[in-house]
């Protein structure tokens, strides 16, 4: 039995506290562990961009290995994203998967576990949305609102004129995307009229080893990057074929 055991990037004592709770796990079976520490600080970054977890799950992949990490906690900077690499890597690979101190978290559970997860994120994010418009109508109406801190809030944003500099900066974000998607567009089109889904378009486009967007706007690529159902989907989006 192989494992491909992932460190999360953090200080000395962190990555050797990991290794010692996989160490642990497999303690009295014959598996054989390959380490792939990160560095520090790459928790934020796309999967794509993280050298260390895409070499982890390349060997998984090619050795049949199992995929190991300490703790979901740390993985990304959000738990939903997490879970949500890791039922890519079940679901498009039959990648098996174990998570030390979450034993609940399997193969068999983490598309569950996933979508759980997912719902949650958008709950919050409707709730969050809410409180924010409840806070811009009273501003509006004059109305000052105090912070959980018992701060007085009178208005929102840096400075006046941040809806409309925000308005120009996702405009400038989105052409500069479009322009990037005609490099892979000719490709996806290609796929799509030969009845494929997202999940398929993104198996294509890894293997060809396409660049994805976020690899296209770098100058120095490590990697090509992973195409995910995801990736594929919000590209059609900014092609204008889904909503």
């Amino acid at each position: 039995m192989r494992v491909g055991a992932f460190i999360v990037g953090g200080d000395k004592d962190s990555q050797a506290r990991q290794r010692t709770a996989i160490t642990e796990y497999f303690l009295n079976t014959a598996a054989s562990i390959d380490f792939f520490p990160e560095k520090p600080g790459n928790e934020t970054l796309d999967a794509e961009d993280r050298v260390m977890l895409m070499k982890c799950a390349r060997f998984c992949r090619k050795h049949q290995a199992t995929l190991a990490v300490a703790s979901l906690s740390g993985m990304f900077d959000k738990r939903w994203k997490a879970l949500g690499w890791l039922t890519y890597q079940v679901e498009q690979y039959g990648i098996d998967i174990v998570v030390t101190d979450e034993p609940r978290v399997n193969g068999s559970s983490i598309a569950i576990l996933s979508a759980q997860a997912e719902e949650q994120r958008i709950r919050l994010a409707a709730k969050s949305k809410a409180a924010l418009d409840e806070i811009k109508s009273l501003l509006k109406q004059g109305r000052p609102v105090r912070s959980k801190s018992g701060r007085i809030i009178e208005k929102l944003g840096i400075h006046d004129n941040k809806d409309e500099t925000d308005r120009l900066g996702n405009e400038a974000q989105a052409r500069l995307a479009r322009e990037r998607d005609q490099e892979v567009w000719g490709l996806v089109e290609s796929y799509l009229k030969q009845g494929m889904n997202m999940s398929e378009i993104a198996r294509q486009l890894n293997a060809a080893e396409v660049p994805t967007p976020a690899q296209q706007r770098k100058e120095n690529r490590e990697t090509k990057g992973v195409w995910y159902p995801q990736t594929v989907k919000n590209l059609l989006k900014r092609q204008g074929v889904i909503k």
